[in-house]
């Protein structure tokens, strides 16, 4: 069974249970913290014409291949853990790239997805789904 990649903080009880549902289903599952990345959880990414995303994600015990993950778990991880020692500029700078970088990779992964990023952000914006030419916006 190809792989699930669950991105979701370390301390989460509800995914915990997500894991163990789909662990006890049969499914490998990949799962990582963003706070992980880039300290403890590398990326290696490329695009390649036939397979789309190819590369993958590695931490010192586990890989998964980008080109293999069948679907996406995404519930509020924690935020990038940066080296204290970096300035509050130089931390702002590298928050930004790492989420291009690895968020981007990662949210144009061509599989099914529970809890898109970018669907959470438009979520965000509740009054955008309301028209104002219709009574009770709907």
């Amino acid at each position: 069974m190809p792989p699930v990649l669950v991105i979701a903080a370390r301390d989460d009880w509800s995914t915990d249970r997500v894991v163990k549902a789909l662990t006890d289903g049969g499914a490998e599952v990949f799962r990582m913290d963003t706070a992980e990345f880039p300290q403890e959880l590398t990326l290696a990414g490329r695009v390649d014409a036939r397979r789309g995303w190819s590369g993958g994600l590695a931490t010192p015990l586990r890989t998964v291949d980008l080109a293999d993950v069948s679907a996406v778990y995404y519930r509020t991880p924690t935020p990038f853990d940066l080296p204290a020692t970096m300035s509050g500029p130089e931390r702002r700078f590298a928050a930004a790239q790492a989420r291009a970088g690895l968020g981007g990779i990662i949210s144009a992964l061509d599989c099914r997805w529970v809890n898109h990023p970018a669907a959470m952000s438009r979520a965000e914006y509740k009054p955008s789904g309301i028209s104002p030419t219709r009574p009770g916006g709907t």
